[in-house]
């Protein structure tokens, strides 16, 4: 949509065994492309592990750097709800526009999206549409003036429903019991000698691997429809450092203890099964 070309986007590395960005590598390529306009995408929660960027050492190079920070915090910008999980986002106010889906931790319908920004007037001058019969103004835009869509449904009235029955304090319990649950599968996957943990459980999301010594893709998905197919949970396959894995991700309201221990039984389950095809 900017029109940049594929050509313009480079990749920074990781820090060794996390999806969070190497800051000394970020600033050597600002200190190596200081006159160029450039925009750093970090990450906020991680699709794979919800792993977060350190967004205060970003922050701080922005008084160095002439760089617009844009900060993808779909989910794990949630995690600013919680007093015990707050930390992951600190130095997210540097940011020059934030993105936030509240169709995964705010249970709404899928699609509703919230987008923040520091500069409206310049995010109303590129979106607005101009037509004499729409009367929008730069200096009191309508919100169809600051996204690229012009027709839409009433997106956000499910998430204001949300927001006005639960509040503040009803979306801070939500997050704190979904990482708890997380946390808990993630301790009973480590323990088990039939798979692995790739990752700390640091929200929501545990992301796990077989453990299979030959493990291709095509057989963690053959364990992943073998383990959907019972139709107690639902997982999802990835790829963490080249090796196939599994995420189970929560973030359901009713989601308690008692789904918790059908989880693990449809996990152990499963394996049993798929060791006993695979021999």
């Amino acid at each position: 949509m900017l029109g940049m070309g594929r050509n313009s986007i480079h990749t920074m590395l990781c820090l060794e065994q996390r999806e969070a960005i190497d800051i000394t590598k970020l600033q050597q390529f600002l200190e190596e492309n200081l006159h160029e306009p450039c925009i750093v995408v970090a990450n906020a929660g991680t699709v794979n592990t919800v792993d977060f960027d350190d967004l205060q050492a970003i922050g701080e190079l922005k008084k160095r750097y002439p760089f617009w920070l844009h900060i993808d915090a779909a989910f794990g910008g949630f995690a600013a709800c919680s007093p015990k999980y707050r930390h992951f986002v600190e130095g997210m106010n540097y940011a020059d526009s934030i993105t936030i889906d509240a169709h995964k931790w705010l249970n709404v319908p899928y699609d509703a999206a919230m987008q923040f920004t520091r500069h409206q007037s310049l995010q109303a001058t590129v979106f607005q549409n101009n037509a004499a019969y729409l009367g929008s103004s730069l200096e009191n835009p309508d919100f169809c003036d600051l996204t690229p869509e012009n027709s839409r449904r009433f997106r956000a009235l499910p998430a204001w429903f949300s927001l006005h029955a639960y509040g503040k304090l009803g979306y801070q319990q939500l997050i704190e019991e979904n990482v708890l649950l997380a946390q808990q599968l993630g301790q009973k996957i480590d323990d088990s000698p039939y798979f692995t943990l790739l990752a700390p459980v640091r929200l929501n999301i545990v992301c796990f691997a077989v453990n299979h010594e030959a493990l291709t893709a095509e057989m963690n998905q053959q364990f992943l429809t073998t383990l959907n197919q019972q139709g107690q949970v639902y997982m999802t396959p990835t790829v963490y450092k080249g090796t196939p894995a599994i995420r189970a991700a929560f973030s359901n309201w009713r989601t308690s203890q008692a789904d918790l221990a059908i989880i693990w039984e449809a996990l152990t389950t499963a394996i049993s099964s798929y060791f006993n095809e695979s021999i």
